[in-house]
């Protein structure tokens, strides 16, 4: 049901997650300059200096909110499964930007710290789309929350 203006915050946090592959989330500069993608982390060169794997806490979090929040539009009928949906998105689009913040800038920092590195994350369109998301989901929480308060409301009525 595209008319609601649940479905329309949560459309638009499927758009911002559907995004944040193509563009950087943070970029470190010192003697060695690295970008943090959301698939790879590597320097100018193209090399990085971690293994494959480095990045597979981020793409989880983020496929499972992108998956959530894909599932939570299509649940309009169901509105107590769509809110606790709703939810557990918030809740993994809050672990995505610690994730970044409290593990991945910190441990980056102290692993080149003889390069003297520096966190940028002005310039990088994908450190806002998940405080984007957030906001997005938590307008879409709180209008199926009230969506649900009418409901009860009606029944109380009838």
């Amino acid at each position: 049901m595209i008319q609601r203006k649940q479905t329309l915050f949560l459309l638009i946090a499927v758009v911002a997650l559907i995004l944040m592959p193509f563009f950087p989330i943070a970029k470190y500069y010192g003697d060695f300059s690295f970008v943090l993608n959301l698939f790879s982390f590597k320097d100018l060169t193209g090399e990085s200096p971690f293994s494959s794997v480095y990045n597979i806490p981020l793409i989880v979090v983020w496929g499972l909110t992108l998956l959530l929040s894909i599932i939570t539009i299509l649940l309009y009928k169901k509105r107590n499964l769509q809110l606790r949906l709703t939810s557990i998105a918030i809740g993994l689009i809050m672990v995505f930007l610690l994730l970044v913040f409290i593990y991945y800038t910190p441990m980056i920092e102290r692993e080149f710290k003889a390069f003297d590195i520096s966190t940028v994350y002005s310039d990088c369109i994908s450190i806002y789309l998940p405080i984007i998301v957030f906001i997005f989901l938590i307008l879409a929480y709180r209008f199926i929350n009230k969506d649900i308060k009418m409901i009860k409301s009606l029944d109380r009525i009838r």
